[in-house]
């Protein structure tokens, strides 16, 4: 595709705001980039930059701007346009008074809020990578590979009984035996490996099901003790 003034691709987006390549995909598909912001289609698709970045100052939401990787984009947002860098140059920060309702600087106040915004920050930047990591298959819910690994099993095993027949047939034919008493115990011996199999996996999921649930309650507490301790 030929280039447009202007555009930059979507990685040259995503590193010029700091965030990754994966994420623009999903602002894109959340809507935060507008259709209109995108020169072409697919993947192919170029990001017209100063239109972009005005739907991104839109819609961006206001938890991501206190996020470690969000600070650096509202930051990149927020730079001077090609348009403003020629217009007259902001006052000097001296003579910006900050808000009246904002506490003083080295408050308990300040320091609270201060606080709090960076545990937000790392909660919203933990949540945003686990939703990239996810969405680029770096890793799967709990819950679905196990009941993958669980159907996978079960598929062996049935395939597995399928095949007695042809096996007690076999070994009846080589070992001058009747089919029918080969076959009965070999499916004998067979429901019973089953059923030893079956225990020893539900003792393994209860042993997972219990340390899950420890691990959930450490975290909890550790966050009452977290809160108790900003209060």
């Amino acid at each position: 595709m030929p280039m447009i003034d202007g555009t930059v691709t979507k990685s040259e987006f995503a590193a010029r705001i700091g965030v990754s390549a994966g994420r623009i995909s999903q602002m894109i598909k959340a809507g935060q980039i507008a259709p209109g912001s995108l020169a072409g289609e697919g993947r192919t698709a170029r990001i017209i930059v100063n239109s972009a970045c005005a739907d991104l100052r839109r819609t961006l939401d206001p938890a991501q701007s206190h996020g470690l990787n969000g600070m650096a984009t509202r930051s990149a947002l927020t730079g001077p346009t090609p348009a403003q860098s020629k217009a007259e140059p902001a006052p000097p920060v001296a003579r910006q008074l900050p808000p009246a309702s904002a506490p003083p600087p080295g408050s308990d106040t300040a320091d609270l809020i201060g606080r709090e915004k960076l545990r937000q920050a790392e909660f919203t930047t933990r949540r945003m990578e686990r939703e990239e990591a996810l969405e680029e298959g770096r890793f799967v819910l709990a819950d679905d590979a196990r009941a993958a690994i669980s159907s996978a099993a079960s598929k062996m095993l049935s395939t597995f009984e399928s095949g007695l027949s042809d096996m007690a047939d076999a070994i009846a034919a080589d070992h001058s035996l009747p089919p029918r008493d080969v076959l009965h115990t070999l499916t004998k011996a067979f429901r019973q490996i089953r059923e030893d199999a079956a225990r020893a996996f539900a003792g393994q999921r209860d042993a997972i099901i219990a340390a899950e649930a420890e691990a959930l309650a450490r975290a909890a507490e550790a966050g009452d003790e977290e809160d108790d301790e900003t209060e």
